[in-house]
């Protein structure tokens, strides 16, 4: 999951998430299971080296041998190199438009779906570590439009927190004192960070880090006990 660090662009860009995922990115048509298990081995290939040698030094030719293909049948799947990098972020931030309908699904108590959307996001780096790194190591190689996406998809997660800290102050489960704009980044940031030092294998579960994320960062909402608001 990725919201809150990569340098905001504005646009009137009309929100994205709208990607038939199951219709090929190359050709648009629809693709066999065969079809998108092979471009899932495409993608993971190009996530694996891109973090490795990083966006730049990383061939299209290299992918290829990764996944027993020649160059050339590349682009049966791709235009480019940065369609490569651009599924990779486009796949991660699609993630984070489910997350966030799983916290809407999740009732109207504002504490329910805040746990919920926090929980989900550290719990999603668990299937997506390397390509969330590919992201913020390489995002400023996509064109200026493609960026523009990304970013809306971004606003429209950051605002949803913001909206749901807003909504908790206002029925008293939130330190009314609290801004929602700067705690909001500051749990999207803090949530982000866990790519810069888990492990697997080192670390515990993700369950279990997304279980002490998510009670520290609901805690710190609270009022502190001097306070007279009436609320948490």
């Amino acid at each position: 999951m990725a919201m809150s660090d990569a340098p905001a662009e504005r646009s009137g860009a009309s929100a994205a998430g709208t990607n038939d995922r199951t219709r090929s990115p190359r050709t648009g048509r629809r693709a066999t299971a065969k079809g998108r298990q092979r471009e899932q081995e495409i993608y993971d290939a190009a996530a694996t080296i891109f973090d490795r040698k990083g966006y730049a030094a990383a061939t299209l030719a290299e992918i290829g041998d990764a996944v027993g293909l020649l160059k050339g049948s590349l682009y049966y799947y791709i235009e480019s190199k940065e369609d490569l990098l651009y599924h990779i972020t486009r796949t991660i931030h699609d993630g984070t438009l489910d997350n966030l309908a799983l916290a809407e699904d999740a009732g109207p108590d504002p504490v329910d779906r805040l746990r919920v959307l926090l929980h989900g996001h550290v719990a999603a780096f668990e299937s997506r570590m390397t390509w969330i790194r590919v992201f913020y190591a390489e995002y400023s190689h996509l064109s200026r439009e493609r960026r523009v996406e990304i970013q809306t998809v971004r606003r429209r997660y950051e605002d949803y927190v913001q909206d749901v800290l807003a909504e908790g102050q206002a029925s008293g489960a939130f330190c009314p004192d609290l801004d929602p704009r700067i705690i909001g980044n500051i749990m999207l940031t803090t949530v982000n960070g866990v790519f810069l030092w888990y492990r697997p294998g080192r670390d515990g579960s993700l369950k279990e880090i997304a279980d002490a994320y998510t009670d520290y960062l609901l805690n710190g909402l609270a009022c502190p006990t001097h306070h007279r608001h009436g609320g948490a």
